[in-house]
Parts: C-alpha cells; sequence; structure tokens
C-alpha cells in the first residue's frame, strides 16, 4: 500500500505546479514523491474535480458490477485512455479503471462484484454457513445465473444505445436531407 499524503500537501505541490516554476520531476524530487505519475494525478484530480478532488475521504466511493462495466464498455467504445474515462465518469483515481479492466480480464463479468475485505466477521460467516446448508442453487448454478443477468443488462443496455442512436440517426437526416 502506497504512502498516503495529507489534502494540504497535495493541494500545496498542485498549486505550485500551476504556478509553473517547477514540473512534474522536479516537484517529484523536491519532495520526495516516489513517482511522477502520483504528481500529475493529483493535478488532474484538482483541474477536474476541484479541491474535493485531492480530499481522500470523497474518493472511497462504492460501484456497483453494472456501473463497472458501463465504464468498461464506454471505454472501449470510445477508444479512451483511463484518464479521459476517469474524468468523463467523475472518478478521481484512473488507475482504478484499469484495475477493473484486469480483474475483468482475468475473472470475468463476476470478478466486478465488490467484494469485503478483510476477514468477515463471526456473525457473517454465521449467517453464511446457514445459507449454504438451505441453499437450493450451488456455486456453478448462482454463477451462470449472476453471468446471465449481467449479459442480459449488458444487451438490454445496448439496444437503447442503438435505438437512441437510430433516432438521431434520422433526426439529423431530416434536418440535413441528401441532395
Amino acid at each position: 500500500m502506497g504512502k498516503h499524503y495529507k489534502f494540504e500537501f497535495k493541494l500545496k505541490v498542485v498549486q505550485e505546479y500551476l504556478e509553473g516554476s517547477l514540473g512534474y520531476k522536479r516537484l517529484t524530487e523536491k519532495y520526495k514523491i516516489p513517482n511522477k505519475s502520483i504528481v500529475q494525478r493529483w493535478v488532474n484530480q484538482y483541474l477536474e474535480f476541484g479541491r474535493e478532488g485531492l480530499d481522500k475521504k470523497s474518493q472511497y466511493q462504492s460501484y456497483t458490477r453494472v456501473f463497472k462495466v458501463s465504464v468498461l464498455k464506454f471505454r472501449y467504445e470510445n477508444r479512451l485512455s483511463y484518464r479521459e474515462t476517469a474524468n468523463h465518469f467523475n472518478i478521481s483515481n484512473p488507475s482504478m479503471i484499469a484495475n477493473w479492466q484486469r480483474t475483468f480480464d482475468e475473472e470475468g463479468v463476476l470478478g466486478l462484484d465488490n467484494k469485503q475485505r478483510g476477514r468477515p466477521s463471526k456473525m457473517k460467516r454465521k449467517q453464511s454457513k446457514q445459507k449454504s446448508n438451505n441453499q437450493s442453487l450451488n456455486d456453478s448454478e448462482r454463477e451462470e445465473l449472476e453471468r446471465l443477468r449481467t449479459e442480459n443488462e449488458m444487451l438490454k443496455a445496448g439496444i437503447a444505445y442503438q435505438k437512441k442512436l437510430q433516432a438521431l440517426t434520422q433526426r439529423y437526416e431530416t434536418k440535413h436531407p441528401r441532395k
């Protein structure tokens, strides 16, 4: 896990960069920051989201699997970088999208579910043991159901996108007939 920097420190570094006296590399050396990409990310977050882009508290957001898939699909269809995609969706950390992509490539759609970090509490372990004893679907059936639900959601989104595109194309062609 990387080092955590205080909001005031990040703001100071960003403002110094924006004043134009030092570039990313020099600021990295001056403040002993391990990598210039950290300073680049802070500057990008500040330019995109203002002061709250640098505030760590606003960065702990949980995203649904459907949202993650739609972000990845949008990035792919529009051939955008992780940073451009993050800016479009107001996500402060572009590397999070890269992580989603890697997880998707390695584990598929189900890998994008929000996994609980750390060890589950005793109560949760007890509940999941009880659930598994009287569960009607086995793991492979449940995974298949999840996969089909997600695929269904993606197909619905694709159809809605095509309908919207078709409507916009028709509207454009009505206003601008070919001669």
